[in-house]
């Protein structure tokens, strides 16, 4: 197989060797030879602020995935929304699919960074740093990864986002791996900032995303969370799924948060108990921007605003 190089013209100290694969298998061909001296780039939007806060060095080798023509896309089946990895965060937040069946996700993607940043940056990269705002929305949604991996020969493997997020906490996950694209669960069409559809059975279904940052541009956020769930006209809840996230953390799905909505009726004082459970179940980090209290409450914090505005927008619907 014959590969594809070009020389950067930028001068040094930034000069770096480009590679341009023709196709996934020979970008982790290239990557299984120059291992931790290489590094994939599509958008390079969060890499380029690693590179310049001195989180990761930059690589001597940069193997472009932009280049790959079948990595981009959004398609719809019967009951998922598939993402192709190098599909813009502009073109996420802005999808009809998306709109129509991903609301949680296609908010996050209108409020990551800033619209210069979003139109570079990839959902792939997004995802593949691990700690991308886009994330929670996306375990709330029960996403799937479609990766190509070089061992002995290539394979093709589907994960789900929460066991790969385990792996890459434990340092187990694949330095070679091309991310191919991104399955989400379907889910109903978007309303304003909230998501609340009536179904078959009379559950409505709502979501929302909620982030902090220290500025719009460029920085990590601080906090994101993402909650969608079904709720009847009763006001009982289920299928509850709630995740958090934010800066250099690994998002996560707080499943004693959902347990404390699931099957229940909504009242009044789960508001309260929400903020306080998502408080105590979140596990972050501090820096010298935010201490762990600190965002550990403001999770909860924007749960439980997040919810009393979502079901009371629905009430005043009525």
């Amino acid at each position: 197989m014959e590969m594809n190089i070009e020389t950067s013209r930028i001068p040094d100290p930034f000069s770096r060797k480009v590679w341009e694969p023709a196709d996934a298998e020979e970008a982790m061909m290239i990557k299984r030879q120059y291992g931790a001296d290489a590094a994939f780039v599509a958008g390079g939007t969060l890499l380029r602020t690693q590179w310049e806060g001195g989180i990761v060095n930059r690589p001597e080798h940069f193997i472009r995935l932009d280049t790959i023509a079948d990595l981009c896309g959004i398609h719809e089946s019967d009951q998922h929304i598939y993402i192709g990895a190098l599909t813009r965060l502009r073109e996420c937040g802005a999808d009809a699919y998306i709109a129509h069946h991903g609301a949680t996700l296609y908010e996050s993607c209108r409020h990551i960074a800033a619209p210069s940043i979003r139109n570079q940056a990839t959902i792939g990269g997004n995802i593949a740093s691990a700690v991308g705002d886009a994330i929670p929305a996306l375990l709330v949604h029960n996403a799937s990864l479609h990766w190509a991996d070089i061992g002995s020969e290539v394979t093709t493997i589907e994960q789900d986002l929460g066991d790969w997020l385990e792996i890459v906490k434990s340092g187990r996950k694949s330095m070679n791996a091309v991310l191919l694209g991104i399955n989400l669960e379907k889910q109903n069409r978007l309303l304003g900032t909230e998501s609340i559809e009536q179904s078959v059975d009379h559950q409505q279904e709502i979501t929302f995303f909620r982030k902090i940052g220290r500025r719009e541009a460029f920085t990590p956020s601080l906090v994101t969370v993402a909650f969608r769930a079904k709720i009847d006209p009763l006001g009982y809840f289920s299928q509850v799924r709630i995740a958090a996230g934010g800066g250099s953390g690994i998002a996560m799905r707080l499943s004693t948060c959902e347990q404390l909505l699931e099957g229940n009726r909504y009242q009044a004082d789960m508001i309260t108990s929400l903020a306080r459970l998502a408080s105590d179940e979140f596990i972050t980090y501090s820096d010298p921007f935010a201490s762990e209290q600190y965002r550990q409450q403001t999770a909860g914090n924007l749960l439980a605003a997040g919810l009393w505005e979502t079901i009371h927008s629905q009430i005043e619907r009525r």
